[in-house]
C-alpha cells in the first residue's frame, strides 16, 4: 500500500480526527485540572496572609460584641477585610463548591454575618449595588449550611 493511497484513504483521516480529538480533550482536562490546582493555591494564599489572617480575627471578636459602633479605623478594616473575602469567594467558581464550604463555610458565614451592614453602607457610598456580590453571595450560602453560626454556637 502506497504512502499517497493510504493518505487518500477515509478511514485514515477519520482516525487521525479520532486521535486528534482525544488529544484535544486530554489537553482540556489537563488544563482544568491545572486551572483547579492555581486557584486552590491562590485561595490559599489570600487566606493564609498575616494581614489578613489577623485583621479576620479582630472581626470575628465582634461576634459577641457586634452592637456597638465601628470606629474609624474598625471601619477601614472591616472594608479591607470585605475586599479580600470578596477576591476569595471569585476564585470559589474554580473551585468545588462542596469542598471549599466545608473547608471555609463557617469561617465566611462569620464574616458575612459580622460585615453584612459594612458591604450595606459601602453600596449605598459608592452608589454601587453589586460591589463585593461574591462575597455576599458566598456568605449567604454559607450562612445557610451553617445556621449555628448565627446563633452563636459554633466557636
Amino acid at each position: 500500500m502506497s504512502v499517497s493511497t493510504i493518505l487518500g484513504s477515509e478511514v485514515f483521516w477519520t482516525a487521525v480526527g479520532a486521535i486528534a480529538t482525544v488529544v484535544g480533550a486530554v489537553a482540556i482536562l489537563l488544563g482544568i485540572s491545572q486551572l483547579r490546582f492555581e486557584a486552590w493555591l491562590k485561595a490559599q494564599e489570600i487566606w493564609t496572609t498575616r494581614e489578613f489572617t489577623d485583621a479576620r480575627g479582630r472581626i470575628f471578636a465582634r461576634l459577641d460584641s457586634h452592637n456597638h459602633d465601628w470606629t474609624t479605623e474598625e471601619e477601614v478594616e472591616a472594608l479591607q477585610v470585605c475586599r479580600k473575602m470578596d477576591e476569595f469567594a471569585g476564585l470559589i467558581p474554580y473551585l468545588p463548591k462542596r469542598t471549599a464550604l466545608r473547608i471555609w463555610g463557617v469561617p465566611f458565614a462569620k464574616a458575612w454575618l459580622v460585615l453584612a451592614a459594612v458591604v450595606d453602607r459601602e453600596r449605598a457610598k459608592t452608589g454601587w449595588p453589586d460591589k463585593w456580590h461574591a462575597f455576599e453571595r458566598l456568605g449567604r450560602s454559607a450562612l445557610r449550611r451553617h445556621p449555628e453560626v448565627r446563633k452563636g454556637t459554633h466557636s
